[in-house]
Order: structure tokens, then C-alpha cells, then sequence
């Protein structure tokens, strides 16, 4: 799965945000907000909404592609 990330500078904080899902991932440094939105994401799409016995099908790595940052 691939999505894209725009890394901006706030105050002191990096911000990686993916627009795709809403979601965004917060850190010290640039490379530490993509490990926090790569976190959010897994966690976002590891969830299912249906009630039933979980999929065998393997996870698919997730790829964050920035489209605009540092």
C-alpha cells in the first residue's frame, strides 16, 4: 500500500501528514513524525469493521512517499 505524507515544521515539532486517510504522525525530527504516521496508519488499517473470524491474508507493508518536505 502506498500513500503520500507532506512534512512541515511546527514550532519545534515535525508534522507528517497523510491527507488520504487524515491522519498525521508527530516527532522531534522529520524521520520521527514518518515513524509516528507509519504507526498511526498500521494501526488505522489493521482494524476491520466487520464482525467475523479475522483474514489470513498477509499484511501489506505500508509506503509512505513524501510529496512535499525538508
Amino acid at each position: 500500500m502506498r500513500v503520500s505524507a507532506v512534512i512541515s515544521q511546527v514550532g519545534t515539532k515535525w508534522l507528517a501528514q497523510c491527507e488520504e486517510v487524515d491522519l498525521a504522525g508527530e516527532g522531534a525530527t522529520p524521520a520521527k513524525a514518518l515513524d509516528q504516521l507509519r504507526e498511526a496508519l498500521e494501526e488505522y488499517f489493521g482494524h476491520t469493521e466487520a464482525v467475523g473470524p479475522p483474514s489470513e491474508r498477509p499484511r501489506e507493508p505500508i509506503e509512505i512517499v513524501v510529496v512535499d518536505g525538508p
